[in-house]
This record gives C-alpha cells, sequence and structure tokens, in this order.
C-alpha cells in the first residue's frame, strides 16, 4: 500500500500508554498539531481497524493546528492482550475517559467516531454534555444496512455455543466493503493489527450500546458534523440522516462524500475541508 506508507514519514507519531482502570495496559496514538494546538481531535476506529488507518487523515488534520489522538480500542491494534473482546460497555466507555484524561486536555475537544467508533462517541458525547465542544460522526454504523444485520446475525447464530470470551465470530466487514482500490484493500488484508475474529460478549456489547446510543440520540447538545459516504455498502444512509435530520438539542451538519465506507483513504481532503469549514461555522444552519 504505497499511498499510506510514503505518508508515514512526513508525521510526528507517538505511542503512549494508558492504565485502564481494571489495570488494563492501553495503547494508542498521538500526533502532535502543527505549531501551536488550537484544539484536539479525538478519534475512535471502528471494529475491525485501529488508530493507524487514520495517518493519512490525522496529517491533514494536525495542519489545521489540531493535536489528533488515536483512541484505540482495548483488544485491537496494538493492544494484543483480550484480542477482539472487551469486558463490558462501561469498561470500554471508562477507557476512552482514561485516555482523554491522559492527554491533560486544554482548549476545545472535538470527539470522531468512524464506523463502529460512533457508538462509544455517541455514548460518551452524552456522558461529557458540554465538556465537549463538538460531536463528528464518520460513515457511522448506527444504523446499520441490511447485509451487515444479516452478516452479524448468522455470525451470532454460528457462535451461540462458543465460549463468551472466545474470539471466534467474523468481522460482518470485508476489504472490499472499505474501498474499490486496490491499494487500500490490500492494505487491509495485509494488516497483522486489523482484527477479524471478535466473541461473542464483544458482539452484544455492540449491540447494547448501538441500542443506547440510537435511542438517547435526540438528547444530545454538542454542534454536530455528520459525514457519509455515497456509496457505503455498510450503513443505510437514508435512515441515518433521517435519525439525525431534526435533534432538537443541537445544530447538526451533513454532507456526503462521493466514496465507500473507508473514506479516511478514499476522500481524506474533501473529509478534512469539511471538518474545517464546520470549525469555523458550528453555529451555522442545520441539515437542509
Amino acid at each position: 500500500m504505497h499511498v499510506i506508507s510514503q505518508l508515514d514519514s512526513r508525521l510526528t507519531e507517538h505511542v503512549n500508554t494508558v492504565v485502564c482502570e481494571d489495570g488494563y495496559r492501553l495503547r494508542y496514538r498521538v500526533w502532535p498539531a502543527m505549531g501551536v494546538a488550537a484544539g484536539t481531535f479525538v478519534l475512535i476506529n471502528g471494529m475491525m481497524s485501529h488508530s493507524g488507518w487514520f495517518r493519512q487523515l490525522a496529517h491533514r488534520l494536525t495542519e489545521l493546528q489540531l493535536k489528533v489522538v488515536g483512541a484505540d480500542r482495548r483488544g485491537s491494534g496494538m493492544n494484543r492482550r483480550d484480542r477482539g473482546d472487551a469486558p463490558s460497555r462501561q469498561i470500554l466507555i471508562s477507557d476512552l475517559r482514561r485516555i482523554i484524561g491522559s492527554e491533560r486536555l486544554s482548549g476545545p475537544i472535538y470527539l470522531a467516531g468512524w464506523c463502529w467508533g460512533a457508538l462509544p462517541a455517541v455514548v460518551l458525547a452524552l456522558e461529557l454534555g458540554q465538556e465537549l465542544s463538538g460531536l463528528v460522526l464518520l460513515a457511522p454504523g448506527l444504523f446499520p444496512s441490511l447485509k451487515i444485520k444479516c452478516a452479524a446475525q448468522k455470525e451470532l447464530a454460528a457462535g451461540q455455543d462458543a465460549e463468551i470470551h472466545s474470539a471466534v465470530l467474523l468481522s460482518p466487514l470485508t476489504a472490499e466493503m472499505f474501498s474499490d482500490r486496490i491499494d487500500v484493500r490490500e492494505f487491509i488484508l495485509s494488516d497483522s493489527l486489523a482484527q477479524h475474529l471478535f466473541t461473542p460478549r464483544f458482539f452484544r456489547i455492540s449491540v447494547e450500546m448501538s441500542l443506547i446510543a440510537t435511542a438517547r440520540l435526540k438528547q444530545l447538545t454538542q454542534p454536530l458534523l455528520l459525514l457519509m459516504a455515497a456509496k457505503d455498502q455498510t450503513t443505510d444512509n437514508e435512515r441515518t440522516m433521517r435519525a439525525f435530520h431534526q435533534l432538537p438539542k443541537t445544530v447538526v451538519s451533513a454532507a456526503t462524500l462521493d466514496c465507500h465506507h473507508g473514506m479516511q483513504f478514499e476522500a481524506p481532503e474533501g473529509l478534512v475541508w469539511h471538518v474545517s469549514q464546520w470549525l469555523q461555522h458550528k453555529s451555522g444552519s442545520a441539515i437542509p
């Protein structure tokens, strides 16, 4: 994967570690802002991905004078212990709070969730309230497509007799769903840090978190940017837009990019342009 690897040398990237409430040592990535940081952008990765998938995006965001934190999930990416698993929804949210707290952030904090990462992003945003300056949802997995729902149900049925903490269930997403570009697919398939197997417990936690996030969407108060992918096979874009069309307590800005689910690979410039415009005009008009 040539495009992604060429960008790595242009970035200053740190790998930090935080000790979670149960003693788990959680590793995550940080990209310092270019110049004086005007705020912090906390990125939450998807189900099978990790913060390394955000390198192209992080480079462009740092140019906006944003410090970027790639908030990896336990059992994913560089975190080898308990692969594809988590003890509970509460622990996953606590882990995110620990990462944010460990960075001793000052200035505006923006939380961004891509794919599965939208679930904990919404739940945490509901908890943080006005401590959070804004919420960004990128191709959010809040309302999955029929294809994804069927694949997940099939895996749960096949693994109904499996141990709850045994990573035997396949991800409902495939490399082809992220992009039609060969280089992106090769990157995903060859990525030794990608997580393809999950425990029944993780699947159930994800369902629980999804139900909470979607049921409480109308309670969100932070300015919100929603970016959808026009060619996304994993999300129900129409249902997602309807859900966000008239949130009563916040201003929502929305746009659709001409790309597949892996928008950080296919359309990083357009994505960052929308983020930049939103940061400048968070008090603008709602979804037309």
